[in-house]
């Protein structure tokens, strides 16, 4: 829905459109699954009666004005509530501002799928406008988070609870303060590139990794820090071990070597030479600043205290920000990134899922096991799942080990992927070959700048999947993982169905909405895939009656390209609707 009715400035559609563009390119480089969604809501705060107290500036928007004149009230009892300046009276509204909006939000049905951020206000002529941010929950949902976002260190100052809320926060501000810029020329959301983003969120990060050592000062420099280490080798050697961030006295910690003269975090190459002493028991300790020794963690650390951090450097250029064990932070080669899994769960049930018709819960749990055991094969691997193992197994017997059919488990991986060659197993684990050359033929699908492994593996899925369901997990030897195929998400029939409701409302009614159907065809263009041979036709007939209707307004003659269905489209890309 669309719930702009009126403009605060006349370049606000541009801005929105520019925030959205700005977030799909920080996010989406980030993890593809968070598909981010910017709105723009502006609250009348001067006293001209003749404007409309919201505003909103959202394609496709799911909410309305209506949702937002609870905010009304608050503007009405800041009249007798005593301030001392107009700066504020301004805070204080802003921030009852701010909660209203996350509460509206919040109780919104949309919560359950998304979960929203609101940046600070700019004022615009009379307005405070927000930034609102959308993000997928349930991908939130994926990412380990702190439950504390203060630290007595910062003095009660905010901090983030893991990288993504930095992200979001760096993103946020840097949409502010575009808005707050004084032309449409000088409107940059990226001014600084996205690399420079993420690097400073990884900052911001780290500031709450830091304030775990409750030294008070110097907290901006451990990012800096641990991204030079990790650059230094000593004698040669690249510098392998870990790091503990906490407190000197820390009641989890005890010294075995301490230092008559703690090490300066910044005196870099001493911090590098004393990391060769480290080992899988004996840690630096540090509280960010200063390096105080060798030491342990000992007894059983209370985790819900977020006071102890361990910075594990894995090898040169590469090192991992851990807590409780858990991952919250990676960075290689001083570019920072969010962990997740090598391959994401998600997606191998997913696929799994609609590749054997038939799969039960048990046999998807036992093969995400086993493949997670095979992304540890260092020179890496292929594992082929196939309904026709036991046949393909015999028919390539004389370029692969044919073997007893076996049930494969996380013992017996590292061994039947230690030689060169794919694993040939069914949906059972059941194994009936090993280091199996495969055939296939010539492919459009390959990839010239991947290697042998990954494009052999496009040839045999291109000879086999219409023989029989398969499915390709592809380890390269530099770390990257793909599964074969790569199945586009599945989506709601019914959204696309809404969509086509609304083209045909369009059609029937005698008004004008040209900036409507703009919002609707940039809907079909990224979904194109999904539609039927009928819904191309459809779509196509509905968009040329438009094109005619609207060929006039503004003096543009608007034209898009005709849909067409893809051949590889079928019912398996619709998720099941909530009441089927």
């Amino acid at each position: 829905m669309m719930g702009c009715n009126n403009l605060i400035w006349d370049e606000q559609l541009h801005c929105q459109i520019s925030l959205q563009l700005a977030a799909e390119e920080l996010f989406d480089s980030l993890d593809d699954r968070l598909y981010p969604k910017v709105f723009m809501i502006g609250v009348r705060v001067d006293n001209d009666t003749n404007k409309h107290f919201i505003n909103l500036e959202c394609k496709d928007c799911d909410y309305c004005v209506a949702n937002f004149l609870s905010l009304q009230s608050i503007l009405k009892i800041i009249h007798p509530v005593k301030k001392d300046s107009e700066k504020e009276i301004s805070s204080y509204l802003t921030n009852n501002y701010l909660v209203e909006i996350q509460r509206i939000l919040r109780k919104h049905p949309k919560s359950k799928i998304v979960e929203s951020f609101i940046s600070n206000p700019a004022y615009i002529n009379g307005y405070l406008v927000f930034v609102v941010t959308e993000l997928n929950r349930s991908v939130m949902n994926t990412y380990y988070t702190l439950t504390k976002d203060y630290s007595t260190a910062t003095k009660a100052q905010k901090i983030s609870r893991s990288f993504i809320e930095s992200i979001i926060k760096t993103y946020l501000n840097a949409s502010t303060n575009a808005l707050k810029a004084k032309s449409l020329s000088e409107f940059k959301i990226l001014s600084k590139s996205r690399d420079e983003l993420v690097s400073s969120a990884a900052h911001d990060f780290m500031v709450t990794v830091s304030a775990a050592g409750q030294n008070g000062q110097n907290l901006h420099v451990l990012y800096d820090a641990c991204n030079t280490i990790s650059s230094l080798k000593y004698e040669g050697e690249e510098g392998l071990g870990k790091m503990i961030i906490a407190s000197k006295n820390h009641k989890n910690i005890t010294l075995t070597l301490a230092l008559e003269e703690p090490i300066h975090i910044k005196d870099f190459r001493k911090v590098r030479k004393f990391l060769e002493l480290a080992d899988h028991k004996n840690l630096l300790i540090s509280d960010s600043v200063f390096i105080y020794g060798l030491g342990k963690i000992v007894g059983k650390y209370n985790h819900t205290e977020e006071s102890l951090f361990v910075i594990h450097f894995t090898k040169h250029f590469h090192w991992e920000v851990l807590h409780h064990d858990k991952i919250m932070l990676s960075v290689a080669f001083r570019m920072p990134s969010l962990y997740s899994e090598q391959i994401n769960k998600e997606k191998f049930y997913s696929t799994l899922n609609r590749v054997f018709k038939d799969i039960v819960r048990e046999q998807l749990n036992k093969l995400w096991e086993i493949t997670i055991e095979a992304t540890k094969q260092k020179h890496g691997t292929i594992l082929v799942i196939s309904n026709a193992a036991k046949e393909e197994a015999e028919r390539l017997s004389e370029q692969s080990f044919k073997v007893k059919p076996v049930v494969l488990n996380r013992g017996l991986m590292q061994q039947v992927t230690s030689i060169d060659g794919a694993v040939l197993l069914d949906t059972n684990c059941l194994c009936y070959g090993i280091g199996v050359i495969l055939d296939g033929i010539a492919s459009s699908y390959g990839d010239s700048s991947r290697g042998a492994r990954f494009n052999s593996a496009v040839r045999y899925y291109e000879f086999m999947e219409k023989k029989t369901g398969i499915v390709l997990v592809v380890i390269s030897e530099d770390g990257m993982i793909n599964l074969i195929p790569e199945l586009k998400p599945q989506v709601l029939h019914s959204n696309i169905l809404k969509k086509i409701a609304e083209l045909q409302l369009l059609v029937d009614t005698d008004d004008s909405d040209r900036r409507r159907f703009n919002i609707i065809m940039e809907f079909f263009s990224q979904n194109n895939f999904y539609f039927s041979e009928k819904e191309c036709t459809l779509i196509n007939g509905l968009k040329a009656t438009l094109e005619h209707k609207y060929r006039f307004i503004d003096g543009v003659k608007m034209i898009y390209d005709n849909f067409e269905p893809n051949k590889k489209m079928n019912s398996s890309y619709y998720l099941k609707e909530v009441n089927q």
